[in-house]
């Protein structure tokens, strides 16, 4: 997952409340602006809604998904976000698909700082559905934030050694959010959500514990778009808060040292070890592991 910051609660319910929410706001959102990591990579905003022509087939190198169920396909289109993608896994059984389980913000992270390329940071989509005791059936869907990487040939695969929904058949459905490092420059993460076919709601669910049932806030989609009208700010990104206890290249010399990929590269034989210290050599040049 992505570096820890403090998180606070979603804020929608507040700031929707403030009294200079007038009409006529500005329409442009604060992280729009193109920003630097620490590693010299952009950091951007992707996949507003319209960046991509209705004819296109692709985009970061994978299909685009427009044959969804219509209660998904109208809130992505709600929060003014663009397409959904569906990314392939990469081979287990080689180096770019055994990064470590739950890591998968730092997986894509390494992959990209030490064979090139970017991460790309946005939602994953886990649909399921519920019978009710009626014999009705409800379909769900969580939107919950994931990581993956776009390989140097433009590619975008998933590199972390876990299944989860659609997943279990080599490929996920995905979102894609923002570029590289987006969470640290702009200061913003995404908030787990879950939506249903049948509720006119949404649900914030508690900051990335993955658990799909932990509600802490709940409004009604129409509450979101007059939001969305009057404000021009997205209802998806939550503030995030640096945290005080180490500088940024303290945290990331000690994530580059504890990352880990379980196999060896299928085209090179190299183990991770050997891009770890390529990559601490690189960027913290008086430290080693051997």
């Amino acid at each position: 997952m992505s570096k820890k910051k403090t998180k606070q609660t979603n804020t929608f319910l507040q700031s929707k409340n403030k009294k200079n929410m007038k009409m006529g706001s500005s329409k442009t959102p604060e992280y729009s602006p193109i920003k630097f990591d620490r590693f010299g990579r952009v950091c951007r905003f992707v996949n507003k809604k319209g960046d991509v022509l209705p004819t296109d087939t692709e985009m970061f190198g994978c299909e685009i998904v427009r044959d969804l169920p219509y209660y998904i396909r109208d809130f992505v289109k709600l929060i003014d976000l663009g397409e959904v993608i569906r990314v392939p896994v990469s081979n287990h059984d080689g180096l770019t698909g055994s990064g470590k389980k739950g890591r998968c913000s730092m997986n894509s992270h390494m992959m990209s700082l030490s064979l090139g390329g970017h991460r790309l940071y946005g939602y994953c989509l886990d649909q399921y559905e519920e019978t009710s005791s009626s014999g009705e059936k409800e379909y769900f869907t969580h939107l919950h934030h994931h990581s993956v990487w776009i390989t140097p040939e433009g590619k975008t695969r998933c590199v972390t050694d876990y299944d989860l929904g659609e997943r279990e058949t080599g490929t996920g459905l995905f979102i894609p959010v923002g570029l590289n490092d987006f969470e640290e420059t702009f200061l913003l993460g995404l908030d787990d959500l879950k939506i249903s076919s049948s509720k006119n709601y949404v649900d914030y669910l508690k900051g990335g514990d993955g658990d799909r049932n932990n509600v802490v806030e709940r409004v009604k989609k129409k509450d979101l778009v007059r939001y969305i009208r009057k404000t021009g700010k997205t209802v998806f990104l939550g503030k995030l808060t640096p945290p005080k206890d180490e500088d940024s290249d303290t945290w990331w010399k000690k994530e580059i040292e504890e990352s880990y990929f379980g196999k060896v590269s299928l085209s090179t034989g190299r183990s991770w070890d050997y891009f770890k210290n390529k990559l601490l050599n690189t960027y913290f040049p008086t430290s080693q592991t051997q």
